[in-house]
């Protein structure tokens, strides 16, 4: 049987890890924050268009998840299992990342069979990379609270990489624009291929500084699809998927209506809408080590409960703001931002302690096929509620121009607040009932090293 051996990583590797959050977390926020937006104020199609592509390139996605985790579980190389899949993405990654944000002025037909090509050829590129890189987590380190660590500095590189999707499109289409001598679709194409530039670079640098620190598992795992849907049957396993999935919501369904609401209703420029992510994103990172500390002093399932349920309360209190109610506001975008580093870092690292539990119901190491199923949780919820959001924004009226009349101010304001709060009731419940602790963690790996030692 096989078993982790390291421990504390050096700081390089644990640093360089976090390259491959920094490439999904730039292009992602730049997606979900940005994209729905893009097409609707800038080429200029309806929202359901747009919320419907989304939704198209998420099912695919989720499709694709959990085979690609089987395919790094099966993988047989020197260089590891995972790393020759981030190299192998990192040129289309990039690629796609820029044409998303690039319209060729197409229409009718052409423009739908382009905008679906892309949006499938980005979601594919980054399904190869990001479920490999997320099971090579696991196999970096064994013991309980390095994985923390290591769970933390993703979430800080996820934070710096979400500030620069959320806001470099806003802040630079204007100025690329100028400096290009071409329009606005021009200048928003440029910084798109600024973000991509930035996010193949995180890419290459978790694939360069985990060389020879990812060959933990001695032997690579064989599980077929049978083994894959057989861990649903676990309750441990569907607690868990519960928790990510309906704890990640929010995170898609906040980055989708946050530059709506900061423009329509409370008055903000383009410009200042995109500091409202950006001041999320910045307090995300104040409370990085809040949430580390009471992780390692109240257990990681304490502090997902804490953080969510509040964040509930205040992502529900955004109701309540109007123009001119800017303390009342920005003190709840500071606040909120606390859970959702919560269900980042505890999030992460409970699905690492989970392979452990895993490898000794089953007798192997399956990091990649439980962590595409975690993404097919989360990433398949996330997409069916931004579509819905997008169809509440299309019935309500709203068509990019000018201001929104009431029925669509409303349809925002209760997506950003209610709407949103509203998901993670269920991922504190799962979290409730989710029965490993540090305690159970630790017999777990004792009956492992038993098993390897006889």
């Amino acid at each position: 049987m096989a078993e982790l051996t390291r421990t504390d990583l050096p700081r390089s590797v644990r640093w360089g890890y976090g390259g491959g959050e920094w490439a999904n977390a730039v292009m992602w926020t730049a997606l979900s924050a940005l994209f729905l937006y893009y097409l609707t104020d800038v080429v200029g199609v309806d929202p359901a268009f747009g919320g419907t592509l989304l939704l198209i390139g998420t099912l695919w996605n989720t499709v694709l998840q959990p085979y690609v985790g089987l395919r790094s579980d099966r993988h047989r190389s020197p260089h590891g299992r995972r790393r020759p899949f981030l190299l192998a993405a990192a040129l289309p990654y990039g690629l796609s990342s820029w044409l998303l944000f690039t319209d060729p002025g197409f229409t009718g037909a052409a423009r739908t069979v382009y905008y679906t090509v892309v949006v499938l050829a980005w979601y594919t590129s980054f399904t190869v990379f990001y479920i490999p890189y997320s099971a090579l987590g696991a196999e970096l380190s064994g013991d309980h609270e390095e994985r923390t660590r290591l769970s933390s500095v993703r979430t800080a590189a996820s934070q710096l990489g979400a500030m620069v999707g959320a806001v470099a499109p806003l802040v630079l289409h204007d100025p690329l624009a100028g400096l290009l001598g071409l329009g606005e679709k021009a200048g928003w194409s440029a910084a798109a291929a600024v973000c991509a530039l930035l996010s193949v670079a995180g890419l290459l640098l978790t694939w360069r500084t985990a060389r020879g620190h990812e060959g933990a598992v001695a032997e690579p795992a064989s599980p077929g699809w049978r083994d894959t849907v057989g861990m649903l049957r676990t309750r441990d396993v569907r607690l868990m998927l519960g928790m990510l999935a309906f704890g990640w919501v929010p995170l898609s369904v906040t980055g989708t209506v946050s530059v709506y609401f900061g423009v329509h209703i409370m008055g903000y420029s383009e410009q200042t809408a995109s500091l409202e992510m950006l001041c999320w994103f910045v307090a995300g990172l104040a409370w990085l080590p809040v949430v580390y500390r009471c992780c390692h002093r109240y257990g990681k399932n304490r502090t997902f409960v804490l953080f969510t349920a509040t964040w509930a309360i205040v992502q529900a209190l955004l109701l309540i703001p109007e123009r001119g109610d800017d303390t009342l506001f920005w003190a709840l975008i500071l606040l909120s931002s606390a859970g959702s580093m919560a269900v980042a870092v505890v999030g992460w690292s409970m699905l690492a302690d989970l392979t452990d539990v895993e490898q000794l119901r089953t007798g192997e190491r399956r990091e990649g096929a439980l962590n595409g199923l975690s993404a097919f949780a989360q990433t398949g919820l996330a997409a069916v509620v931004v579509w819905l959001a997008s169809l509440a924004l299309s019935a309500a009226g709203y068509d990019g121009d000018g201001a929104p009349g009431a029925t669509a101010s409303l349809v925002i304001r209760l997506l950003m607040s209610v709407g949103t709060a509203l998901w993670l009731i269920p991922a504190v419940i799962c979290c409730l009932r989710y029965p490993v602790t540090r305690e159970r963690h630790e017999a777990v790996l004792r009956e492992l090293r038993g098993l390897r030692d006889h």
